[in-house]
């Protein structure tokens, strides 16, 4: 709601708008049904503009006066005095329009448009008149031509000829024909007066359509309401300061826009002193839209009784006023209810009355109140609504759905909808649920149980009861008004009987329920790898890991570590079963075990935490540090590999990107290893990774990496003749000096313009070559190096610009 004066407000929809415009122009004045336009931008008119096509279009001529020419709503027709086929023709045109739409509506503008198809002579000034007539019921002839009356006006002059676009204000013409009650146009379009008849003044001209902007007044306001309460006889309301609000609707609308910009005036008043009136008006807002009126403080008292109207206006016209809208203010609140039941009495005594699903009757009254409607309960919070009668009092049937202690809230209502303060009554529900007793507390899973049922209530006949999630099944109780009934659950976890019971009068018990847990789960062991705790044997070590049943009939158990794929290994005849697993990283690892009957009975599952010892080896080297750039292609790099454990005796590596190998520790457990790079990795950005596992006999450890980076050693070039800042110019050789930077480098390659080349290095390390550029611009020269043995450095480029011959 959006505010106005601080105590009113008014919510609009907001719609699509469509610019203001007073004609339809161009091609639109050829279209052959009617175009309307919503105006609303000006804000010194609204309405609906719409362009408006004849419905008969004919012309006549004196040369055949009794004959009439009718033509198609798009044709051209002739106006003067033309010639054809050697014979002279005079001739006036007729048009005429539907006004049925614009009956009781008001005219802001209407605009004639017509156009010129051809002209006998443009040095002719143009001489175009319409003029009003009556509608003729047939097409007219030159005799019988239909009476004329005022002339609507002269065509407006264009420099154009033949102009396509030609206008004049007919305004004062529709208001006329409209104000006479016709509910048609028609137009008379012809040369004027004694120039008619002067040949070199005539025309061809399309057909007139006028363009007209008219306007309605708003729909008398609808859908009125008070405090959000519909308008009714008798209505009353709980509040000095109710929101007042009515639909505003106007027929001036176009499918897919907002209406006209609309107010509502909304009025009120006390019904015995109606001079008081209040008016107040909201701001404009556009059609159809739901306006509102908050009524100030202090404005209203209780007691009083009101009427209230509204009238919608736009910019040109008011609606009528609104019928009215009475209503009488009540902000009185009804008394407390009081609550009475003998099935149920208000109290906490023990044991209490009825039970669960045993219906009782309360009966509500509001002692003092003569204006009670009805009656608002509910188990936490009033929601349910019964009616009074004529007495102001209510009964209820209320079935409580649990024992001991029990309680339903109350309010009354009068006939405004005011309501009471909260009523609490409180009552204890007798404990009617059956007890279980359990004969096999201890059983496992797949085990029977003897359940036994005891009446909680008299005159118990049976007992309904329910395993889980399985189907109920029905017993009847024997005379004591017991039963026993075996059960075999076959689920693992928490278990749960529920059991209710009936007298021979159909009386529910309240709910009885057992619940047991049955721990299904198998036991995990090993000797290698204490389960949940203390420190494993060495990564590498195969463990033996024995898995004993947590329930009977087991014949296979599925297993995982780390949460690796499933294995499934058979029980022996004791039920037991052993796996090996040999742990290939250090740390703690997780086992998952769950196990399986002949029947299909799975378990729970048990997860079984150890940790495994890591003896994965360190590595060091001098020349390439870890996480560093050093060396390059053909430098030679020492690696030392030093165990975490005593018995080692090799190792086992990897430089990425080559095979594995293996190396022997000496005495002490420590390796060295010298490794050449071969090439640069390009691909990695020059990142290395080695990866070292330490070997103990038939033992390997966990794996370590160590990574670092190597220099790309990539030739340098330079060139007096093209230097990166510019030099030389297309089909101008230049030489280029290639420095090696990688020890033992034989040989460059080097690529130009996508041609790769070699060229031997001198004893210095260097080469010189020369290249032509074939276009001016950025250039760019790749190059690397290569030594005898193929080692390889990294590439780079070198980048000059070639200046332009001009």
């Amino acid at each position: 709601m959006q505010d106005n004066g601080g105590n009113t407000g008014v919510r609009a929809a907001r719609r699509r708008r469509t610019p203001r415009r007073f004609l339809i122009t161009g091609a639109v004045a050829l279209l052959t049904v009617p175009v309307a336009v919503l105006v609303t931008s000006a804000p010194a008119t609204a309405g609906v503009t719409r362009f408006e096509r004849p419905t008969s279009i004919s012309h006549t001529d004196l040369k055949q006066p009794s004959v009439a020419f009718p033509v198609g709503t798009t044709d051209k027709v002739p106006v003067g005095t033309w010639t054809s086929d050697g014979g002279k023709h005079t001739s006036r045109a007729y048009f005429t329009f539907d006004l049925t739409r614009y009956q009781g509506k008001e005219i802001i503008n209407a605009y004639g448009v017509v156009g010129e198809s051809s002209v006998t002579d443009c040095g002719q000034p143009r001489k175009i008149e319409i003029w009003r007539t009556d509608t003729p019921s047939t097409p007219p002839t030159w005799q019988t031509a239909p009476q004329v009356h005022e002339r609507g006006g002269d065509v407006y002059n264009s420099p154009a000829c033949p102009a396509s676009r030609l206008e004049l204000d007919l305004t004062e013409t529709l208001r006329q024909a409209l104000a006479g009650g016709q509910d048609s146009l028609t137009l008379m379009a012809r040369i004027a007066g004694n120039h008619e008849k002067n040949k070199r003044l005539s025309r061809w001209i399309t057909p007139l359509g006028i363009s007209i902007e008219a306007n309605a007044a708003p729909d008398v306001p609808s859908a009125r309401m008070v405090a959000g309460l519909a308008c009714a006889d008798g209505r009353r309301i709980g509040t000095t300061e109710p929101v007042l609000s009515a639909q505003v609707t106007d027929p001036d609308a176009v499918d897919g826009f907002a209406g006209d910009p609309v107010t509502a005036t909304f009025a009120w008043w006390p019904v015995d002193r109606p001079t008081e009136r209040t008016e107040w008006t909201s701001y404009r807002i556009s059609a159809p839209s739901r306006f509102f009126y908050t009524v100030p403080a202090g404005g209203m008292v209780n007691g009083g009784t009101y009427a209230f109207s509204v009238r919608a206006a736009d910019q040109h016209a008011s609606s009528d006023w609104s019928p009215e809208c009475r209503f009488t203010v009540d902000t009185v609140r009804p008394p407390a209810p009081t609550v009475a039941s003998t099935d149920y009495p208000s109290g906490w005594g023990q044991p209490g009355h009825g039970g669960p699903g045993i219906p009782g009757t309360f009966h509500f009254s509001a002692p003092g109140a003569d204006d009670i409607a009805g009656f608002y309960y509910g188990e936490s919070s009033p929601i349910h609504y019964v009616a009074a009668d004529g007495s102001g009092t209510a009964t209820i049937s209320h079935t409580p759905t649990h024992s001991r202690f029990n309680q339903l809230y109350v309010q009354a209502a009068d006939r405004t909808g005011n309501r009471s303060a909260q009523m609490r009554y409180e009552f204890t529900v007798r404990d009617t649920a059956p007890q279980v007793t359990d004969g096999n507390p201890d059983g496992a899973i797949g085990e029977p149980r003897e359940l036994t049922f005891t009446p909680g209530m008299d005159d118990v006949v049976e007992y309904t009861y329910r395993l889980n999630d399985g189907e109920p099944a029905t017993v009847p109780a024997s005379a004591n008004g017991t039963a026993t009934v075996t059960i075999t659950p076959r689920k693992s976890g928490m278990n749960r009987v529920t059991v209710t019971s009936r007298t021979s009068g159909g009386l529910p018990s309240g709910e009885a329920r057992l619940e047991f847990y049955l721990a299904t789960e198998p036991t995990v062991s090993s000797e290698q790898y204490p389960i949940g705790g203390g420190e494993g044997a060495f990564v590498g070590t195969a463990g033996t890991f024995v898995f004993r049943p947590g329930m009977p009939g087991v014949t296979e158990y599925v297993w995982s570590v780390a949460g690796g794929p499933e294995r499934t290994v058979m029980a022996e005849a004791d039920g037991t079963a052993s796996v090996t697993f040999t742990s290939t990283f250090g740390g703690f690892h997780w086992m998952e075990v769950y196990s399986r009957t002949a029947d299909g009975t799975v378990s729970g599952t048990a997860s079984a935490y150890f940790q495994a010892t890591s003896w994965a080896p360190t590595i060091e080297s001098a020349d390439y540090p870890e996480y560093q750039a050093s060396g390059g292609p053909g430098v030679t790099g020492e690696f030392t590999f030093r165990p975490a454990r005593e018995g080692v005796t090799g190792y086992v590596y990897t430089f990425e990107g080559e095979e594995e190998r293996t190396v022997t520790a000496g005495a002490d457990g420590v390796a060295k290893v010298d490794w050449t790079p071969q090439s640069y990795p390009t691909d990695r950005s020059g990142w290395v990774r080695l990866t070292v596992r330490a070997t103990s006999g038939s033992l390997v450890s966990d794996q370590v990496e160590y990574a670092f980076a190597l220099n790309s050693l990539t030739p340098t070039v330079t060139s007096a003749d093209y230097p990166p800042t510019g030099g030389g110019a297309p089909n101008v050789p230049g030489q280029f000096t290639l420095t090696a930077q990688m020890p033992g480098s034989t040989e460059f390659v080097y690529r130009y313009n996508g041609e790769e080349r070699t060229v031997a290095a001198g004893a210095d390390g260097t080469a010189t070559i020369t290249l032509t550029p074939q276009y001016d611009g950025g250039n760019y020269l790749f190059v690397s190096s290569r030594t005898a043995s193929g080692i390889t450095s990294g590439e780079d480029y070198y980048y000059f610009y070639v200046r332009s011959q001009s």
